[in-house]
């Protein structure tokens, strides 16, 4: 018997504007959210082992009262393949519903070996060629540890080795969404979405994404270090009031925060663009027979295949360019760092 939790998931991925999507979803008068973004219950599956019982899940929702949407985002679920699939569907019903957001696999995996800096969890010092290095030395076995999931930059971005699990167990109930899409079109990808949910596209108070969670360097570790335990407790608190988190958080990058930019080498990015070029070939062709057919420029055309439609980036830019001025908004520069 299905519990009282989320009836729509955003499953994945890292770094491709999750908690933007999360947080500007939670703005809509019938959504729901959990009362924090990232519940985690489902991960364990993904590693073997049990889920805690399921009134722990149904204590993120006890706020939910009789909106439509109840909505929780875990990035990390996506890489769980049918075990954790299996256990979403089991615990929350055949009709719970899943977001997949996707990125260009290059510039999420920069973002990622940056977010994981910011988090402290490698060495600051520490260049992409040596992440990548240290990566590829973990096998299979070792990826089974939560504790190597900071090296999962590189297998984070081979879709294709995950996609068919949800596609499989969901089918229409899956929504495939572009990162490219949300930066260039926000407006237009939340009403999408709120019509493929069956609550009103118009009824969001802001036309534009909320920009969350963009990946931030900072001055001093020890100043950090105490920002994200503070930030990890209250969290729960901080979701029911968005307002105050952004003052906090503007105060805090003021005082501590820094740009995070990583320079990548071209010989770099052009090793990784190989290394992806056939997962994305794979990716394509189970995107098109999941019935996507607009796609980024990144996704290559599926071999065999009919040619996928590729949205007009200068139609898109067309479209958001009156919004963003109206809004004030970030441009793509500067959210290119977003979880």
């Amino acid at each position: 018997m299905a519990v009282t939790g989320a009836n729509t998931i955003i499953a994945g991925v890292n770094k491709a504007g999750t908690t933007s999507l999360f947080v500007s979803l939670q703005a809509h008068p019938e959504v729901a959210t959990s009362s924090v973004k990232e519940t985690r219950y489902f991960l364990p599956a993904r590693y073997g082992e049990p889920l805690e019982p399921a009134s722990v899940y149904e204590s993120y929702f006890a706020h939910a009262g009789d909106r439509p949407i109840r909505l929780e985002a875990t990035p990390a679920y996506f890489y769980g393949g049918e075990p954790l699939v299996a256990s979403i569907v089991d615990l929350l019903g055949s009709e719970v519903r899943a977001i997949v957001v996707l990125r260009e696999p290059v510039s999420r995996l920069v973002s990622f070996f940056t977010f994981q800096k910011t988090r402290l969890r490698i060495p600051e010092s520490m260049t992409l060629d040596e992440y990548l290095a240290a990566a590829d030395r973990l096998s299979d076995a070792d990826f089974a540890d939560p504790a190597n999931e900071r090296y999962f930059g590189f297998r984070g971005g081979c879709y294709a080795d995950f996609l068919p699990a949800w596609v499989a167990a969901f089918g229409s109930r899956l929504r495939v969404v572009f990162f490219d899409d949300l930066v260039a079109r926000p407006e237009i990808v939340l009403q999408e979405v709120a019509t493929w949910l069956g609550v009103d596209p118009d009824a969001f108070p802001a036309p534009d994404l909320s920009s969350e969670n963009r990946t931030t360097g900072f001055r001093f570790r020890g100043f950090q270090r105490a920002a994200l335990f503070a930030n990890d407790r209250l969290e729960r608190f901080l979701r029911r009031h968005p307002a105050l988190k952004q003052r906090l958080r503007a105060a805090y990058y003021r005082i501590n925060g820094r740009a995070a930019r990583e320079v990548v080498p071209q010989t770099v990015r052009a090793e990784l663009e190989e290394r992806y070029r056939e997962p994305n070939v794979r990716l394509a062709g189970q995107l098109r027979d999941a019935g996507v057919t607009e796609v980024p420029a990144w996704v290559p055309e599926p071999r065999g295949r009919p040619a996928i439609h590729r949205r007009s980036a200068a139609i898109a830019r067309e479209r958001r360019a009156p919004q963003r001025a109206a809004a004030g908004t970030l441009p793509p520069s500067e959210r290119d760092q977003e979880s």
